[in-house]
């Protein structure tokens, strides 16, 4: 028997199923997405807009999707193989269940890996031309860019702001103020972090280098309330979203909230979760299995599925109920971002235990 003209097989046959379902799953998703900004257009986001907006947005429903299209495809693709009884013929000629489930468990461990790649660098970058296309709708003074900064435009200044933690707190400041003729530069202001009050800003470590003529003057001082800035409602729309980061500006991210006493243990949960997804797509491939070499008398395809539906969203309502309840009661990030994969593991594990 040639392995890997198997291989071959049983991997069309479950990227088929997968394919067919990760699609399905997202095309609902982004019909109801539609309908929901299509409420909000107006004179200044038209449909044509949203749907624009939607296209970009369309990577990180492809990502977040495809765990149950990892389980529902599995039990399409397979299924019908199973359904024509050509596992049985695959057991007669010599093939351990085992061998099947570590034939497509290869092609999980490949798809984990291209879902980390998405989930790592497309998500972030695409997600981001999301964000910054929304932003310039409503402020065609701001531009998002990587690692959650952005940089606006204020009267005769330009603002770069490293790190917007929330729109009242920022970091990593530089304000670079031209002279009224547009003739140069006429200052730089460099602010290690500011924080919004009810009247204005507070800054905190200043550096001011006013460029003159015959000479550059510089000072410092640890306080000022009497810089031009941004109005705090303006970085609403930059406030950074962890979901949206890659892992190297999540772990800047964290470092600097923790620097700042700050709780990081949603943030560690974000990060961990960028390792979790991926293996969690591992685990729904194996929950099929019990489903397919069990016994196929009572039904077929549509009962296959409809089972996957339902295990996928029980996985779904554990998965957020253990990450909201380990934030809730200090769990280990960690643990609260694998604890439901692990949990759906050993489910898996116990069900093909008890196949002959």
């Amino acid at each position: 028997m040639n392995l890997k003209i198997i291989d071959r097989y049983l991997w069309s046959s479950t990227l088929q199923g997968i394919v067919i379902a990760w699609l399905a799953l997202v095309l609902l998703d982004v019909f109801f997405a539609f309908i929901s900004e299509a409420e909000k257009t107006n004179a200044l986001y038209s449909t044509t807009q949203a749907t624009i907006y939607l296209i970009y947005t369309l990577p990180a429903r492809f990502y977040e999707f495809f765990p149950n299209a990892a389980l529902v495809g599995t039990l399409l693709g397979l299924g019908n193989l199973a359904a024509n009884s050509e596992f049985i013929a695959m057991r007669a000629a010599g093939l351990s269940i085992a061998r099947i489930i570590y034939s497509v468990v290869k092609l999980g461990l490949l798809l984990a890996v291209l879902l980390f790649v998405l989930g790592e660098w497309v998500v972030p970058n695409t997600d981001l031309q999301a964000r910054n296309f929304k932003a310039q709708l409503k402020n065609k003074n701001i531009v998002l860019v990587g690692g959650a900064g952005l940089w606006v435009k204020e009267k005769n200044s330009i603002i770069n702001i490293g790190s917007v933690i929330t729109n009242k707190q920022v970091s990593d400041v530089s304000i670079y103020t031209f002279k009224s003729d547009h003739s140069g530069l006429e200052s730089l202001t460099e602010v290690e972090s500011a924080t919004a009050n009810e009247s204005g800003w507070d800054f905190k470590q200043i550096t001011t280098t006013v460029f003159e003529k015959l000479e550059v003057k510089r000072s410092r001082e640890p306080v000022s309330a009497s810089i031009n800035f941004v109005k705090p409602n303006i970085l609403e729309t930059a406030t950074v979203d962890p979901n949206q980061l890659s892992s190297s500006a999540l772990t800047k991210f964290i470092d600097y909230q923790k620097d700042n006493d700050i709780k990081t243990d949603k943030y560690e949960l974000i990060y961990w979760k960028r390792f979790s997804v991926p293996l969690s797509a591992i685990v729904m491939l194996i929950l099929a299995m019990p489903f397919l070499f069990g016994s196929n008398r009572g039904g077929g395809a549509g009962q296959r599925v409809f089972i996957g539906i339902i295990v996928g969203i029980v996985f779904y309502l554990a998965n957020r109920s253990i990450n909201e309840l380990g934030i809730v009661y200090g769990f280990s990030p960690i643990m609260s971002a694998f604890m439901p994969s692990l949990l759906f593991f050993g489910i898996g594990l116990i069900a093909l235990k008890r196949l002959r």
